[in-house]
């Protein structure tokens, strides 16, 4: 009997759709992740939590919610297709009105993304490339808990590039998501070095 395909697997705005008529107060990042994986492997669960990191959450809170792609990543690189998500972090929640929201603007955007994602340029979804993505995704999760102010935008939007490129197999995105890694570690980079001509100046002042 032929395998009947997965949701999860044909769009990731579908699946998203349950966060949506929940009415519970809360959710956690274990029943935000629930449903979601597929044959796609763990591309549509890079990006269903990346969704909670573009909420405007105070530093502490973005930085946890920041630490399963500490877990996620190197489970990329080894090839799961399966996510093992540690309890603690699981049970991490996010409040269900402002998910909605970032949903609400997310999904309009993500079906036209959708609509011309196709598989292309494999070689770099394929299991080097893919094992390359987790390598990049691992440093994108050691910038995000680390306590650097405004510096979570660019990196979440190259996760959401970056797993959007391993779920539909699209080259394309995975380069999208190359680019924007290059775009935030050039913003940390002036970041940084404008806060240490700050505290020369400062010093230089004392």
């Amino acid at each position: 009997m032929p395998k009947t395909p997965n949701p999860a697997a044909l769009s990731l705005a579908a699946s998203l759709q349950p966060l949506l008529r929940s009415r519970k107060a809360r959710l956690t990042l274990g029943e935000m992740v629930e449903g979601i994986e597929g044959d796609a492997g763990l591309g549509p669960v890079l990006f269903v939590l990346t969704l909670p990191v573009l909420l405007p959450l105070p530093p502490g809170v973005s930085m946890l919610l920041a630490l399963p792609f500490l877990v996620i990543a190197p489970q990329i690189i080894v090839g799961r297709r399966r996510l093992w998500l540690p309890k603690v972090l699981a049970r991490q929640t996010v409040k269900r009105p402002e998910l909605v929201k970032l949903l609400r603007r997310v999904l309009p955007f993500l079906n036209r993304v959708e609509a011309v994602a196709r598989p292309r340029l494999g070689f770099l979804t394929g299991r080097i490339g893919a094992c390359v993505v987790g390598v990049a995704c691992t440093s994108i999760a050691l910038v995000l808990v680390l306590p650097i102010p405004f510096a979570n935008l660019v990196p979440a939007l190259a996760l959401g590039a970056f797993s959007l490129g391993l779920a539909r197999k699209d080259g394309l995105f995975v380069l999208a998501g190359y680019g924007l890694l290059a775009i935030a570690a050039a913003v940390i980079a002036l970041g940084a070095d404008g806060i240490a001509v700050g505290f020369g100046y400062l010093r230089s002042m004392l």
